[in-house]
């Protein structure tokens, strides 16, 4: 394992396992939106709402740039990496992404990932002007893209 990117939609449980996998196989854990925020000082939701989603996509393709740039130059140290639920939606990120490591698709059943959106509307502010089924089956087929699939 040298560098894979977890992906999926957002709830899904990206960042829980990828941290939990990243201990348990020794590798370095990296979180896109921790990043983000460290990076400007805004959580991604914080900038979705001020700035716009144009603005925070552009913010999240050069930071997973970053990453990734880092990553080689620092001697490509097994590293998983938690991106955003519209990460390789954008761009040519999925490519990216595939170019420079493994991409991993984490599956989770959608009526799972609605009882955790559910419990926290405040952090997901791109549902409160899309309908979640709606914006799921958009990203789906990026999703479908991945090296890999796991079901959690």
């Amino acid at each position: 394992m040298d560098l894979v990117f977890y992906i999926g939609f957002m709830g899904c449980g990206k960042s829980t396992t990828g941290s939990r996998h990243a201990q348990e196989k020794g590798a370095r854990f990296i979180d896109l939106d921790k990043v983000i925020l460290d990076k400007t000082g805004m959580s991604p939701s914080e900038i979705l709402s001020l700035k716009g989603e144009k603005m925070f996509r552009k913010i999240e393709r050069d930071t997973l740039h970053d990453i990734v740039q880092n990553w080689m130059d620092s001697g490509k140290e097994a590293t998983i990496v938690a991106c955003g639920g519209g990460t390789p939606c954008f761009y040519d990120n999925m490519d990216y992404m595939k170019n420079h490591g493994h991409v991993v698709f984490i599956n989770t059943p959608f009526e799972i990932i609605l009882k955790r959106l559910s419990k926290d509307p405040g952090k997901w502010p791109l549902l409160k002007h899309t309908d979640a089924v709606q914006l799921y089956n958009s990203r789906l087929k990026w999703y479908e893209k991945a090296d890999e699939t796991m079901f959690p």
